[in-house]
């Protein structure tokens, strides 16, 4: 199988949907960029300046916009900056007053966010850097991405994989996105937790940080990337010659104190919290007012807009959520489903499940029953135990069913434990009488982290949801609002074009995964608790090693115990490394991986690190997955990957390390029924392949409709040497360059990969296009078709939106360009898999097969196979696979079995 991009690796990874994502906006360093960006007078009818209102909000609605956060919170200063002032009393001494017009507007800004429902955060004596920091690691540590948004670049020290920077730097409208790559770009090596100490050489003139005279930012980056952090540099500072060693070794108490005072601090004792941080949750009548009032007029619409309304229509200002009717249950609740059923209607039900039982418990058991919340007409329905399960039959068989998760209520009568009575075959479910809205939703935007009820009823029907109470779950609320839902989603789905590809394809499709979810894969428990004892007696070695090597006792698992080790008694060299902010050396994977190249006993740390992981996350996790049936029963996702693939969870089983002799040995663990294989079909190079379609370079094309070795055939071009001399290194770094392309890579990336200079890695990309030009047109001619139309799409009709294409931010713009280009790859190859799926899934029925279907990864299919039927199943899914679409270049699927997942791959 080809390798997975660094993105569909990470959406792969994900075994629980999205996390959330909650902006935090610095309130004094929007107002302060506002004002001055927008000069011209502008006032209240009562007098008051309202420019910086203006622009804040303008930046405001922008930024929600863009980045579509589900909560955001607003941080302002309050009172005098003691907590820095107690440091270094001259802090920001030297600013003037702030300007009149500028202070009157400050508690307007407050009172405007409050309208829309925004959690407004001050603290006497700390700044809105502190607050920002204190919720930024907040929820980094609750699993959220944070979104912070301000003008000061002292911020940037916060960057983690899981916290940006949203830097203002010109006016209002001009952003860049900071993470650690980009910080660590912008600086010249200094990363985000080497910031304080860059300020602390540098200073900042503007807050009255001091640093070290005469050392300004490239020379303050240059000390540090030398050697290492300020501590370094202050341990080595006679070395530092000239004039700059003078300064340096004269304010050396200046420089740390410069340091300490540029260091955002992140325990302000605030009393906000992430949970009250939900958006959009306002009132619109209310924003219309409050901002009509002050002659926003168009600024009104687009901040109404937010909540998915027009200002100044008539669901502009709604009366509130809807009322639910007083739930029906027992008997009364059946017919009113059975009334609904014959009528034709579409019944909107959700599954109640508080526990997450996932089937663990019989959902047919009376001392633990199941309920499920249905709108049939103008009633609210509650079905419990076995009445529940009739009800999901009766749908299933004889009505129409709109749910948030079809799959989920579905499996209440075809439970995931095939030890379990099933009250349906998935094979009754009719695609065209399911709606997922979620799936709708889906396919109208696939990058969004939500498509709960209560989110799109704000954005499509323009009212607010209600809120959970006694008596009334979640379930219940999205039940009618999926009813509701329905027919905005199928009017949505007409007008771009994917109604056949959500009936035809995803509905078609959730039976399929509905069965396969239930079949499940076959798992030796002895195995795996074999495999944990041996690597658990493997760790033990390894650690009495490592520990017999150190000649002290000490955790692996902390990272600075272990960097005490590998530095300070094994003393390896620490030239070029960096120090974490609680001052000890980072031992991340990276700095691993360069020092095993020296020193034997950091190779085994590395091993120590695998073996651990392996043995936590699948031997000692996978038999707590194992139902009464003997079998793992994983989740297909159809919403979680933006590119269309499908993802696993509960447990993944699409990320099991495939190129690891470790995961190779978990996969050993995966068997099957004495008399069966395990067999897996899966497709060679399907995108490469598809670029050649798509792009008709006749080169390319040649290339494959060779039969030649594709790799070796690219590097003959791109390198000018013939094929018989083409070396096994040139080959590999022509593999790289060809799934490079696909994925929209550029020569950073590649550099990277490859381990060279940006510059060959430039020069390359630069032959790859030389030797297939129509890829060059093809790729351009994406971008250009997205600039237009706002999105790109798959053979299929399969559309991802490119909001940003035409953004003056760089990053933003270039990650759209990518999935510009790569869309139309990796989106085609994701629905040519699951058309794969279902006409597979359909011929092994029509043909009374007992091979089933049983898990699928990217672009393989797994199946269990009777040994009898080998050789009609290889031949089956072989033609299905390849005949799925047919191309300028062959679609080739690749077939191997064996008596575990292991051999068979």
């Amino acid at each position: 199988m080809p390798d997975q991009s660094p993105s569909e690796a990470t959406q792969t990874q994900a075994q629980t949907p999205a996390p959330r994502t909650i902006a935090v906006i610095d309130g004094n360093s929007l107002m302060h960029r506002a004002f001055h960006a927008i000069r011209q007078p502008m006032s209240a009818p009562d007098g008051r300046a309202t420019n910086a209102l203006f622009g804040f909000f303008n930046m405001f609605v922008k930024l929600m916009e863009s980045f579509r956060p589900d909560g955001v919170i607003c941080a302002f200063d309050k009172g005098l900056p003691q907590v820095r002032m107690d440091m270094l009393p001259q802090y920001k001494a030297q600013r003037p007053p702030m300007d009149d017009a500028l202070h009157e507007q400050f508690p307007m800004v407050k009172d405007l966010l409050r309208t829309l429902d925004v959690p407004v955060a001050e603290c006497p004596g700390w700044e809105g850097d502190d607050i920002l920091g204190t919720l930024a690691r907040e929820g980094e540590r609750a699993g959220f991405d944070m979104y912070l948004f301000t003008g000061d670049r002292d911020m940037y020290q916060l960057a983690t994989d899981h916290v940006r920077i949203v830097s203002t730097r010109k006016g209002v409208s001009d952003v860049a996105i900071m993470t650690p790559e980009s910080v660590d770009d912008l600086y010249h090596g200094i990363t985000p937790e080497l910031v304080p100490d860059f300020y602390g050489l540098k200073g900042d003139s503007s807050d009255n940080i001091p640093g070290v005279p005469g050392i300004g930012p490239k020379k303050a980056a240059a000390l540090i990337v030398r050697y290492g952090s300020l501590d370094e540099v202050i341990a080595h500072a006679d070395e530092v010659k000239g004039k700059m060693g003078e300064n340096l070794r004269a304010h050396i108490d200046d420089a740390l104190l410069s340091r300490k005072v540029a260091t955002i601090r992140t325990d302000a004792p605030i009393e906000v919290r992430l949970s009250d941080a939900r958006f959009p949750t306002f009132d619109p009548a209310e924003v219309t007012a409050a901002f009509g009032a002050l002659g926003f007029t168009g600024l009104t619409k687009r901040l109404v807009r937010l909540a998915g309304v027009e200002a100044g229509s008539s669901d502009a200002a709604p009366s509130g959520p809807p009322a639910l009717p007083e739930p029906l249950t027992g008997e009364r609740a059946f017919q009113a489903l059975r009334s609904a059923v014959a009528a034709g209607s579409w019944v909107g039900a959700a599954l109640d499940d508080p526990e997450g039982r996932r089937g663990q418990t019989s959902l047919f058991d009376a001392d633990a029953p199941a309920r499920v919340w249905a709108a049939a007409g103008d009633d609210l329905l509650c079905l419990t135990g076995l009445q529940a399960v009739e009800g999901v039959e009766l749908l299933v068989r004889s009505g129409r069913v709109v749910s948030a998760d079809v799959k989920a209520l579905l499996h209440l009568a075809l439970p995931l434990d095939s030890a379990q009575d099933a009250a349906i075959d998935a094979w009754d479910v009719d695609p065209m009488r399911i709606f997922d809205t979620s799936v709708a939703a889906y396919l109208r935007e696939s990058d969004r982290s939500s498509y709960a009820p209560a989110e799109l009823s704000a954005e499509l029907l323009g009212v607010p949801a209600p809120e959970p109470a006694e008596g009334l779950p979640q379930a219940a609320i999205d039940a009618w609002l999926a009813r509701s839902l329905r027919d905005p989603l199928d009017a949505a789905l007409a007008a771009e074009d994917a109604t056949e590809l959500f009936h035809g394809l995803e509905m078609s499709l959730l039976p399929v995964l509905l069965q396969m979810e239930r079949t499940g894969l076959a798992v030796d428990r002895a195995i795996l608790k074999r495999q944990a004892d041996e690597l658990g007696h493997e760790i033990d070695q390894m650690v009495a090693s490592i520990k017999g090597a150190a000649g002290e006792d000490f955790n692996l698992d902390s990272p600075q115990q272990l960097s005490h080790v590998l530095f300070d008694v094994w003393g390896l060299p620490t030239f070029g490394l960096k120090k974490t902010k609680r001052g000890f050396y980072s031992t991340n994977a990276k700095t691993l991986e360069d020092l095993a190249l020296r020193d034997e006993r950091v190779q085994t740390v590395l091993e120590y690190r695998e073996r651990t992981k392996i043995k936590s996350t699948y031997l000692d996790a996978l038999p707590a997955d194992i139902r009464s049936d003997g079998r793992i029963h994983t989740t297909l996702n159809q919403t979680v990957a933006a590119t269309g693939r499908l993802s696993s969870s509960d447990p993944n089983l699409q990320n099991i390390p495939t190129r690891s002799e470790l995961g190779h040995r978990v996969r050993t663990a995966f068997t099957v029924p004495e008399g069966f294989v395990f067999l897996a079909c899966d497709y060679s190079q399907i995108e490469l392949r598809l670029l050649a379609h798509l792009s008709a370079d006749e080169h390319l094309v040649g290339a494959f409709n060779s039969g030649a070795d594709f790799h070796r055939a690219t590097a003959a071009r791109v390198f000018g040497v013939p094929m018989e001399e083409v070396t096994p290194q040139l080959r590999s770094r022509a593999k790289a360059v060809n799934f490079g392309i696909v994925y929209g890579q550029q020569a950073y990336g590649l550099a990277s990969s490859l381990k060279i200079g940006r510059g060959e890695a430039q020069e390359m990309i630069d032959r790859y296009f030389e030797a297939y030009p129509g890829v060059r047109s093809y790729l351009d001619t994406s971008v250009e078709t997205a600039r237009s139309l706002g999105y790109a799409q798959t053979m299929y009709g399969r559309r991802r939106h490119t909001p940003d294409i035409n953004s003056r931010n760089f990053q933003l713009r270039s990650f759209a360009e990518r999935t510009a280009m790569n869309h139309p790859m990796q989106g085609s190859a994701a629905d040519i898999i699951k058309i794969a799926m279902i006409q597979v899934a359909q011929r092994l029925r029509a043909e009374g097969l007992a091979s089933r279907l049983v898990l699928q990864i990217h672009d393989e299919l797994d199946f269990e196979v009777p040994q009898a039927e080998v050789e009609t199943l290889s031949a089956l899914v072989k033609e299905t696979m390849e005949s799925v679409v047919e191309l300028r270049v062959p679609l080739i699927a690749d077939v191997s079995y064996g008596p575990t997942w292991a051999e068979a791959k």
